[in-house]
């Protein structure tokens, strides 16, 4: 998961990059309408969704393993549904996220980083503050995984091993 983590702040260092390069094309060819199309290729977004596809299978393979296997005998399948309910609630934070940012960057007479217009907007900032936020909780997950204790699958050859050889449970399971 730890992985998946390190990627998602590459992936929004590459797409800070990525968005300076597609303004910085724009105001050379002095592009600034919201109709106006900037002379790049779509490739430009290749490495950060390629990256993502990457981020994500580390990610949301490890959150379901730990939902799944991490919950009591009798819960397995709440874990599954914990998994996409984590999804959806990230959807929701991610949109109050943009909101937020959005609003609070037009405070103070500011044009704001997030604009109906692409070509003026500045997505590279909110990359960047996406990319210390995705940071911080990276230094969380570290903290939240030191100290958590993962409970031992018990298997039933583990069951087995561990009684003694006279019991009669052991018995009755090898005659039977």
């Amino acid at each position: 998961m730890g992985v998946g983590l390190v990627l998602h702040i590459i992936i929004m260092i590459t797409a800070c990059l990525a968005e300076r390069r597609r303004l910085s094309v724009a105001r050379e060819n002095g592009i600034d309408g919201q109709s106006q199309i900037v002379p790049l290729t779509i490739f430009i977004l290749l490495p950060q969704f390629a990256l993502m596809g990457v981020a994500d299978t580390f990610v949301e393979v490890a959150k379901i393993e730990f939902f799944y296997d991490q919950a009591p005998e009798g819960m397995k399948s709440l874990g599954t549904s914990y998994f996409t309910s984590s999804l959806g609630i990230g959807n929701f934070l991610s949109s109050y996220l943009l909101k937020t940012v959005s609003r609070i960057t037009k405070e103070h007479g500011h044009k704001g980083w997030i604009l109906d217009n692409l070509n003026i907007s500045h997505l590279d900032y909110y990359y960047a503050f996406l990319a210390v936020l995705t940071f911080l909780n990276f230094l969380v997950f570290l903290v939240v995984a030191k100290s958590f204790v993962y409970n031992e699958e018990v298997t039933f050859d583990k069951e087995m091993e561990a009684l003694p050889a006279n019991s009669a449970n052991h018995e009755a399971m090898t005659v039977g």
